[in-house]
């Protein structure tokens, strides 16, 4: 690169390239996942509520066209934060769903 390149080059440019570069964020993953299981909610209350006790099932109607989203716009980042966020949904809900059957006898 020449020293006439280097100083026609403007921050608008190098913000540009920095843009184009992003691979997303594994925040934002993680964000969209929270806020499509905020989105349930109003759906938990139209089945009285089992859409909740089957939440490891119900986010795969939101999570997959996510993730086919993310991966077609190449924020690898961001597909890895909805499947991370996705994971620990499901790790949860097995896990609160074994507690409430243990306890409660329900097996």
């Amino acid at each position: 690169m020449s020293e006439e390149e280097f100083l026609d080059k403007s921050p608008a440019d190098e913000k540009a390239m920095l843009e184009a570069e992003s691979k997303g964020s594994v925040r934002w993953g993680v964000g969209q996942v929270v806020l499509l299981h905020v989105v349930q909610l109003p759906v938990a209350a139209m089945t009285i509520g089992l859409s909740l006790a089957v939440m490891s099932v119900s986010q795969l109607i939101y999570v997959i066209p996510a993730l086919i989203i993310a991966r077609r716009k190449g924020h690898e980042d961001t597909v890895k934060g909805i499947i991370i966020a996705a994971s620990v949904t499901t790790l949860l809900n097995i896990a609160c769903t074994g507690y409430v059957f243990y306890n409660f006898k329900i097996l």
